[in-house]
């Protein structure tokens, strides 16, 4: 109940949405939002009743008020966000149909050519007319001008069939798997709260196979997932990390960054102190002022824009923590 209220407070004071919610219209992600509220309310009502021995309802009686308050609070989404959704669930269906033949597409036009210069071909030898091409006759020169376009397709067809895209780069990292995250020592138990809720999030929902929280003055809050091959030993969690030039100028200047092909840039060697080495990507997200979330990928261009843009609201998220934490 302390997660899911901690959680709503930072939802209605930051007014930041997820990608995903975004993505919808005012009204579905107003009844969205009162959906959320709803179960933290019935949630704190219920912790409140439990501990003082007020309420007598049992669990089913709660869930069936919370969801009658909410039928009766969220307001319905309208003919135009149906008609939306259902176009978008539509996209999405014929995107994956591509997708699932995606070389019979490439290969259509070189078939379709190919038959066509064959019908000519044939309709050309059954018709009668001369085997060999005379300009003056109008066939003759439809037939060449279809023979051509029949060329052009297969042509087009083969080139589309040789040019495909290259699947992204997928290693094995090379480091210390790190069974248990490493937290700093003066962390908080609510602070490691967050933080392990933060990394077990971004390993679930992306392609995030390490994470790492520094501080700007080099302490290191939070390392998980696979790391450096130094860090094996304990004892090198706890020795502080200088922020490199990428790293601190994210925080500086409160912007991200994402190295999408990490072997192509030079700066690659500041991530090697709490990262493996073949890493093949790295996102950098500026947590305030005060620290950076770094987060890396066996799989080269693993982060999507999307994955991106949620890193930064869990940024914020785990700043509000930290700041939270400090005042503590």
């Amino acid at each position: 109940v302390t997660e899911e209220l901690k959680f709503a407070r930072f939802f209605a004071s930051s007014h930041h949405f997820s990608p995903r919610l975004r993505a919808h219209s005012s009204t579905t992600r107003e009844m969205m939002y009162h959906a959320h509220a709803t179960r933290v309310m019935s949630c704190a009502r219920a912790s409140t009743s439990a501990r003082t021995g007020s309420a007598a309802t049992t669990k089913a009686t709660r869930t069936a008020l919370a969801r009658q308050r909410f039928a009766s609070r969220a307001p319905r989404a309208s003919n135009g966000d149906s008609d939306a959704a259902s176009a978008r669930v539509a996209n999405d269906d014929e995107q994956d149909i591509l997708k699932r033949y995606e070389d019979v597409a490439r290969a259509s036009p070189a078939a379709f050519g190919g038959a066509c210069a064959t019908f000519l071909l044939l309709n050309r030898a059954l018709s009668g007319v001369a085997p060999v091409a005379d300009a003056s006759s109008a066939q003759s020169r439809a037939d060449v001008i279809c023979l051509a376009m029949s060329a052009c397709l297969v042509l087009t067809g083969l080139t589309w069939v040789a040019l495909k895209t290259k699947p992204p780069t997928k290693v094995t990292l090379v480091g210390a798997e790190l069974t248990t995250p490493y937290f700093a020592a003066d962390a908080s138990t609510d602070l490691r709260r967050e933080l392990a809720w933060a990394w077990d999030a971004a390993n679930a929902a992306t392609n995030c196979d390490g994470m790492a929280i520094i501080a700007a003055d080099g302490t290191r809050i939070m390392q998980a997932g696979i790391a450096a091959s130094a860090l094996n030993n304990p004892r090198s969690l706890a020795e502080p990390v200088p922020l490199g030039p990428i790293c601190a100028r994210a925080r500086a200047e409160s912007s991200g960054n994402y190295l999408a092909n990490l072997k192509l840039f030079p700066g690659r060697v500041e991530f090697e102190p709490f990262f493996p080495i073949n890493a093949q990507a790295v996102c950098v997200s500026p947590i305030g002022t005060s620290a950076v979330l770094v987060t890396c990928s066996r799989v080269q261009r693993g982060f999507t824009p999307n994955d991106q843009r949620w890193f930064a609201v869990l940024a914020q998220k785990l700043d509000n923590a930290l700041d939270a934490a400090r005042v503590d």
